[in-house]
């Protein structure tokens, strides 16, 4: 297939800087929550470490082995909001003064997949999405005011990886990835939704987030007192989910509960710190928010036995 025209077109603009958590990375699943703005972007540079080895074999160049590592992305922003440098770098993030506090490296930066976008001079779009990587501490510069406006940007600097998780390629082929790229100019490609879920091979719209099961179902009657409560959703929830669920008695008073979530992050557990009252309704209320940003609402009810 001949590439379009417009694929040979040069950049003249980048926007749209996008990142997203990971919030698992490893032999069984790659997950990453709902990208969200990190900040206006002036300009971003990329350099790609690669070797290329001739291994020599009678006498004369018999072999070129290739080889690729990290890459560096040395990003330029207007200014990144308080909170968000606070979540990119690990820091502690105090929301009643408004502060990040730096504790030097007792820190670790979380896993982050970035997205954004370039424009070329025929007005389409290239976009790209590293998988994995961390962000180090940011460049700061400022200067004194003069009569002439000098805006210094803030520099940031990603270091992108390959994910542990293992997806399975165009090509059959299984591996671990480190960016996923696009051209609004190539047959087939299309950029849309590529900001609302962290792009994958064969990524598709995630199905909306629903109340798979629970247990007790709801109106059930006889519910042991002292069982726990489980609720199964059909997609991975954020790490925040279990915040959100609370178990009500009778008089819509909080009962007081342990609550978890799994490995999966589908199946949240309810534990009644007491027993529960004898032939008493119940409530369980679970506000959630899967990975991919979707929210839902669900209620069930039921009454415990004798």
């Amino acid at each position: 297939m001949s590439p379009n025209s417009g694929e040979f077109k040069s950049y003249v603009g980048v926007k749209d800087l996008y990142f997203a958590l990971i919030t698992q990375d490893d032999a069984s699943a790659y997950l990453a929550g709902t990208p969200e703005l990190l900040a206006p972007v002036t300009q971003i540079s990329a350099e790609h470490t690669s070797s290329l080895d001739t291994q020599y074999a009678d006498d004369q160049p018999f072999d070129v082995n290739a080889s690729e590592g990290e890459s560096k992305l040395t990003i330029d922003v207007t200014s990144v909001p308080m909170k968000t440098l606070a979540t990119l770098l690990g820091k502690p993030f105090d929301d009643s003064t408004g502060r990040m506090i730096d504790n030097g490296g007792g820190s670790t930066p979380p896993d982050v997949a970035i997205l954004y976008r370039s424009r070329k001079s025929n007005g389409k779009f290239r976009y790209f999405c590293y998988q994995k990587g961390k962000f180090s501490p940011p460049k700061d510069e400022a200067t004194t005011k003069t009569d002439k406006a000098e805006p210094k940007p803030q520099q940031l600097v990603f270091t992108a990886v390959k994910t542990i998780h293992q997806f399975t390629l165009p090509d059959s082929t299984t591996d671990g990835l480190k960016r996923i790229m696009g051209d609004e100019d190539t047959v087939n490609f299309s950029g849309t939704g590529w900001f609302t879920q962290v792009q994958v091979p064969g990524s598709v719209a995630p199905s909306a987030l629903a109340l798979s099961s629970s247990t007790p179902t709801g109106g059930a009657t006889g519910v042991s007192r002292t069982s726990n409560l489980t609720l199964t959703f059909n997609n991975a929830l954020n790490s925040h989910a279990v915040k959100n669920v609370t178990l009500l008695d009778a008089t819509n008073t909080v009962v007081a509960s342990t609550i978890t979530i799994d490995s999966t992050g589908k199946i949240i557990t309810i534990d009644p710190t007491p027993t529960l009252a004898a032939t008493t309704a119940h409530t369980i209320v679970a506000v959630v928010v899967d990975v991919f940003g979707q929210a839902l609402v669900s209620i069930v009810k039921f009454t415990t036995g004798s």
